[in-house]
């Protein structure tokens, strides 16, 4: 019944003015939506960002640390191998 009677003057305005509050309305939930979503992304690629660094850095340190024992092992064997040879060298000179 509505439909068949003409718009009131000031009552075609005020719905037009709720129309476009409305979609104004839509329009900040589906920006604040997005931003959310961009949001969500960007905390994604910090996180793994995050764990690409720490995997690194424990890749680093336990390089550092595989190369100080090769060190420690190469310092060690020589001293061993240097000990050896004072000992062969006394037992020889004890022989003579």
């Amino acid at each position: 019944v509505e439909s068949l009677l003409p718009p009131v003057p000031g009552e075609e305005s005020k719905t037009s003015q709720e129309e476009a509050m409305e979609k104004v309305g839509k329009a900040k939930k589906a920006v604040e939506q997005e931003r959310l979503e961009i949001m969500d992304r960007h905390h994604e690629n910090l996180r793994k960002s995050a764990e690409t660094y720490e995997k690194l850095v424990k890749k680093r340190v336990l390089e550092e640390e595989i190369e100080k024992r090769r060190l420690q092992n190469r310092e060690f064997l020589e001293k061993s191998i240097e000990q050896a040879q004072i000992r062969r060298k006394t037992r020889a000179e004890g022989r003579e």
